[in-house]
């Protein structure tokens, strides 16, 4: 997809972090392996606290969930097991830090959405989907240890008797909630309905390429979610519509390009 603001960030994949990039060994990545933690004894509340979500990160990532055990969380940072019980109450309590705390944050939503969204000039802010989707496959190549956790979680959460089950089956229900509640800059032939599914298709492609990416160090996420968004918004339908950057006109109000507009006529 030619768009001029996205071919910078082809060019600029020697600054993610090691573990993201693209190799010749089709080997599978292991994204958290090359994290370490400084075995204070005397740190903040908020520091442990934080170093503890850290290290079951890459714990779970690297175990899953059934082969974490706390001691290996204790070890990790260079506390006892009894002493994890100042800051956590139980695994699965750390298991909801992790997800809560660590994956699913306020700072991922606004990354997702700040260079998705337009201000024009009439004070609309209007949201482009193509970007938005482009902007979660680019905050998630700067934190690769949490798609290998959320990969692994997501796989073991399939049994109805493991702790993250339910934040699994309602968390795309609950995504989308988020969404539909943005104004987003649409082809006419959009309505809610139809955008939902196209939601439901772009985030479990987006799902499953991650999972190639995770078992195979030569593949390039960032180059195949580019081709694969060539299909889900071919140019005949979206010219105009997949970035702020392709709405020259300063001076245009975007209003009438969005679904809200469209539904309320």
């Amino acid at each position: 997809m030619t768009i001029p603001a996205w071919q910078r960030f082809t060019e600029e994949q020697d600054s993610w972090p090691k573990a993201s990039r693209t190799t010749d060994e089709n080997s599978a990545r292991n994204a958290a392996s090359g994290k370490t933690f400084e075995k204070r004894k005397r740190m903040s509340q908020e520091e442990r606290r934080l170093q503890i979500v850290q290290a079951a990160v890459k714990t779970i990532a690297t175990k899953g969930y059934w082969g974490m055990s706390l001691q290996n969380i204790a070890d990790e940072i260079g506390i006892t097991e009894a002493a994890l019980y100042h800051y956590i109450s139980s695994k699965d309590d750390l298991l909801n830090m992790a997800l809560t705390d660590y994956y699913d944050t306020p700072d991922a939503d606004e990354y997702n959405a700040r260079t998705a969204t337009a201000t024009d000039v009439d004070g609309h802010r209007v949201s482009f989907y193509p970007r938005y989707c482009l902007n979660i496959l680019l905050y998630n190549l700067q934190r690769p240890e949490m798609v290998q956790l959320f990969s692994v979680l997501n796989g073991e959460a399939l049994l109805p008797d493991h702790p993250a089950h339910s934040f699994f089956v309602s968390r795309h229900q609950r995504n989308w909630e988020m969404v539909r509640s943005m104004n987003w800059a649409l082809p006419a032939s959009y309505d809610e309905k139809r955008f939902y599914h196209l939601y439901t298709l772009a985030m479990s492609a987006m799902d499953g390429l991650q999972y190639r990416w995770l078992g195979d160090k030569s593949f390039n996420l960032l180059e195949e979610w580019l081709h694969c968004s060539d299909e889900l918004f071919p140019d005949e339908l979206w010219s105009g519509l997949r970035d702020p950057s392709e709405q020259v006109d300063n001076d245009a109000c975007l209003l009438p390009l969005t679904l809200n507009a469209r539904e309320e006529d």
